[in-house]
């Protein structure tokens, strides 16, 4: 079972990716699942729960730094 708080720290999350945009949009499920769009014109995903939200903003993370690298 999720830590009580996973899932504001998912919203959390969710709202730095839109703000920063690295998220098109994001929409949350009654039932705590997510849907995703990276861009407008790309897959809507489905995060089953808190952690893919958060497994999502590693992955972006480790892009960001990896292409921040290759800027250097």
């Amino acid at each position: 079972m999720p830590a009580p708080n996973t899932g504001l720290e998912a919203a959390a999350w969710i709202d730095v990716l839109l703000r920063y945009g690295l998220v098109h949009a994001a929409v949350e499920a009654p039932d705590g699942q997510w849907l995703a769009q990276i861009r407008p014109e790309s897959t809507v995903w489905l995060l089953r729960d808190a952690g893919e939200v958060l497994t999502l903003a590693a992955t972006l993370q480790q892009q960001l730094r990896a292409t921040d690298g290759e800027n250097r």
